[in-house]
Formats: structure tokens, sequence, C-alpha cells
């Protein structure tokens, strides 16, 4: 094989695999082909369940508690996102997914 052949085959763009079925439906796409530089298109789904971020939100720059699946985590609550919240803890920042938030613990609170 010679070097321009090498570089040929390394360029070859192929299809990026796709699901045939979504939630048991045929799933409608097109082809996606990578190429080097330019940003691909990506599907990005979250499940939010927004009266338990509101709840969170309120107890943003507070000390609070998370139970999470891996276990409880203390800390400062730093920010809350669509998908996630944001707990210093000490000397790091902890990222951790809403979906892993089992409960909360934080100061008390009246929601009206």
């Amino acid at each position: 094989m010679k070097h321009g052949d090498a570089n040929q085959m390394h360029m070859e763009q192929k299809p990026i695999d796709q699901p045939g079925y979504v939630n048991q439906m045929p799933a409608a796409h097109t082809e996606i082909y990578p190429i080097k530089a330019v940003p691909q298109p990506t599907a990005y789904m979250t499940q939010l369940d927004p009266v338990f971020v509101q709840h969170l939100s309120r107890h943003q720059g507070r000390r609070m508690a998370l139970m999470t699946t891996a276990g409880r985590i203390e800390g400062v609550n730093a920010g809350v996102a669509v998908d996630h919240i944001q707990l210093n803890v000490e000397d790091r920042s902890l990222h951790i997914r809403l979906s892993q938030i089992i409960y909360f613990e934080g100061p008390l609170a009246s929601y009206r």
C-alpha cells in the first residue's frame, strides 16, 4: 500500500450508526457523516421535573444535602441547571445530574 492510499482510506467518511427504532417507532433520520472540525448535529433530551427544579433553585447559595443513587453528598448549592445541579464541596465543585437525585435536605422553607 502506498502512502497516498493510506491517506485516502483515512479520509473516507463512514456514516454514524443511528437507531432504526426509538420508543418502538421507526426513527426518522438521514445519515450523518462525520467531518473533521465541523460540529455535528446532536439530539439532546432530558427529563425535566419543573417543580423539583424550582424547589432546588430556592436553596441556591445555601448548604444542603442530596441523596443520590450513589449516596449522600453535602455542600453548598451553587446553581441549578435544566439537567444538573452544582454542589460546592470543600475545594471542588460537583455537577450532579438531576435524574440521579432521590431527595434533598435543606434549611426550612415555605413554598407559596
